[in-house]
């Protein structure tokens, strides 16, 4: 983690994404903005965090482990969200990691200095109960999908994802967001191309029969 120290930067993001909706407080009285390398992390399991995150620039992914140490992928988080609302605003213990899968930027909020104050803004509440409420809402649409064949959410996925016929997300990002082994994601991919869905290029697929994707999202198990 590193600071930036660009108080332009820092008010543009906040301009840009209208964070100052979020609070009554002044966010850039408060604010600093960090820069992440790939594989960093913003916050591990069982250490406090320090910060509270805007996430402004970057993606992350939210992650546990399961029982054999296998990373089990919970959130996959795009700007401009909020890190560590559930657990590090009210100095509890994170039960999952945020790690960096790209270059990130966040406006960081110290809590050592300001979490009293947080927890007093009446609209900064109002607005951290209806994120997590949609984030309870969605770890429960996580629980149930996970019982779908792979095949399902592999389709899900890309359709959620492309870009014009274009679907171009890493694999090994893909596969920590599905759940899935590498190995296992390869070979569904494989299969996609051999039933002529989609067509390998270089950096991206080509996606070539939407009709079928969307037949097999909502294919049920068994």
């Amino acid at each position: 983690m590193k600071k930036i120290k660009n108080i332009e930067q820092l008010s543009a993001y906040v301009d840009r994404y209208n964070l100052q909706d979020y609070m009554d407080s002044d966010i850039l009285a408060m604010a600093s903005l960090h820069y992440f390398d790939k594989e960093d992390h913003l916050i591990q399991s069982e250490t406090t965090s320090d910060y509270l995150y805007f996430l402004v620039k970057g993606t992350v992914m939210v992650y546990s482990y399961s029982s054999d140490t296998q990373n089990i992928c919970i959130d996959y988080v795009e700007p401009a969200s909020l890190i560590g609302e559930a657990s590090s605003l009210w100095g509890l213990v994170p039960k999952s990691n945020v790690k960096a899968v790209s270059h990130c930027i966040c406006i960081s909020i110290s809590l050592k200095k300001y979490r009293a104050k947080l927890q007093a803004d009446v609209r900064f509440l109002q607005n951290i109960c209806q994120l997590l409420s949609y984030r309870l809402n969605s770890n429960v649409n996580l629980a149930n999908s996970l019982t779908e064949p792979v095949e399902t959410r592999l389709a899900k996925f890309i359709l959620s994802h492309y870009e014009g016929d274009q679907f171009s997300v890493r694999l090994t990002t893909c596969a920590a967001i599905l759940n899935v082994s590498y190995r296992h994601l390869i070979r569904m991919m494989t299969n996609f191309r051999e039933a002529n869905i989609i067509e390998k290029k270089k950096n991206y697929y080509l996606i070539l029969d939407f009709d079928k994707l969307i037949e097999l999202s909502k294919k049920l198990s068994g």
